[in-house]
């Protein structure tokens, strides 16, 4: 029997172009001022190819000449609950889901529904930049609650965390963690979620990375189903562009409160083709294509840590629980950011993300490593010669 579009093996292998198609991670500007070999592993923008089910899904929505106003039929809340519910034992109703472009931006929304200016919103660091931007620029304060290294893994402050609490009104919480790639236990979720229901601190469950997590993933709201759940189909499938996300508040006044927001901005629900590439993505095609580019990913890290272990370069990769970003420990060589630029842009020509994106105090750079695995071992190569070369000049 022939096997389907969504059974196939997937050739992760093939390198694309992606120059000229407006695409952010290879913006025209920044190519032209990068060498010709540079390697990009920036953004959280996969250079895999898409799941064939969701480009088919797209052609065929393509190929009715209407693209009118579009709105969320009842199929999709159940199958995105349904989704989650498998993935990561998330209590989700589909009645409670509301419609936003992005989940940074239901962040912003959130924070204008349930907070004032001027009161705290706790953060994780290291923590994801564009949190720490959307409460500013909302006139709200950034209180930050350190994660603790521990060799090659993050480990809870607990008594930091429940002093922070004390100043918040919000508590956005990202898991799984980005950019550590954290993937907290049950026990540490029961852990914060108790002391915000003591503290009357209203949480915000960011876990736009769920599905890509390498063990097992508990949800928010499978400990505590008050919590506000965002979640997208953009991370796991590289939809970026689809500009869908998918906030479930159980309040039915908070509910009233970001509906509010969402018609003081005249927001529609008017995604032409994320509702079509949505359903193709949680669907059993979906599935398969996200299982293969899991393990091929994962595959890609060990590789990555391997080569590097061997060659006895002083650069440390953290454990991978989840995401296709391994956050790397510099600090074995360079002594702060403007080092690992140094190391990785100027004598590598590798683009990452630096320490101080994600304000991290150590030398760290966060690397996108879904892409083909001639990339990876490149990089890889790159690193020990430029590493061992040092050690050579400095003996």
């Amino acid at each position: 029997m022939e096997k389907t579009e969504g059974e196939k093996k997937m050739n992760f292998d093939e390198i694309y172009d992606r120059k000229g198609t407006h695409c952010v991670k290879y913006n025209a500007v920044k190519t032209a001022q990068r060498p010709q070999d540079a390697l990009v592993m920036t953004l959280a923008d996969m250079d895999l190819p898409c799941c064939p089910a969701i480009q088919q899904a797209i052609i065929e929505r393509a190929e009715h000449p209407f693209y009118g106003y579009q709105q969320f039929d009842e199929e999709l809340p159940e199958v995105v609950c349904a989704w989650a519910k498998a993935h990561s034992a998330a209590l989700l109703d589909p009645r409670t889901i509301q419609i936003t472009p992005s989940v940074n931006t239901a962040i912003a929304l959130c924070l204008r529904a349930f907070t004032k200016p001027g009161d705290g919103i706790l953060i994780q660091n290291p923590s994801y930049s564009p949190f720490r931007k959307v409460v500013t620029l909302n006139q709200r304060r950034c209180v930050m609650n350190e994660l603790i290294q521990k060799e090659d893994h993050y480990e809870l402050d607990m008594d930091d965390f429940e002093a922070k609490l004390q100043e918040v009104r919000l508590f956005i919480l990202c898991s799984p963690h980005n950019p550590t790639s954290k993937v907290f236990t049950r026990e540490e979720l029961d852990a914060m979620l108790s002391l915000c229901r003591k503290y009357q601190v209203t949480v915000l469950a960011d876990e736009i990375h769920a599905d890509w997590v390498y063990g097992t993933m508990t949800a928010a709201s499978a400990v505590d189903q008050n919590v506000i759940t965002i979640l997208s189909p953009s991370k796991t499938f590289n939809l970026q562009g689809m500009q869908c996300s998918f906030v479930f508040i159980p309040d039915a006044n908070q509910a009233q409160a970001l509906q509010h927001e969402r018609d003081s901005l005249a927001y529609m629900n008017n995604q032409t083709f994320s509702h079509a590439a949505a359903l193709a993505a949680y669907s059993p095609a979906g599935e398969t294509w996200l299982q293969q580019a899991k393990a091929y990913v994962s595959q890609n890290a060990e590789i990555f840590k391997t080569m590097l272990k061997e060659a006895d370069v002083p650069l440390m990769p953290m454990r991978l629980q989840s995401t296709f970003l391994l956050w790397v420990d510099c600090s074995g060589c360079c002594n702060n950011d403007a080092e690992v630029v140094d190391l990785f842009e100027n004598r590598c020509h590798i683009y990452g993300s630096s320490g101080s994106h994600y304000q991290c105090e150590k030398p760290f750079i966060r690397l996108n490593i879904a892409a083909p695995r001639s990339v990876i071992e490149v990089a890889a190569q790159r690193l020990i010669h430029v590493l061992s070369k040092s050690d050579r000049q400095e003996a």
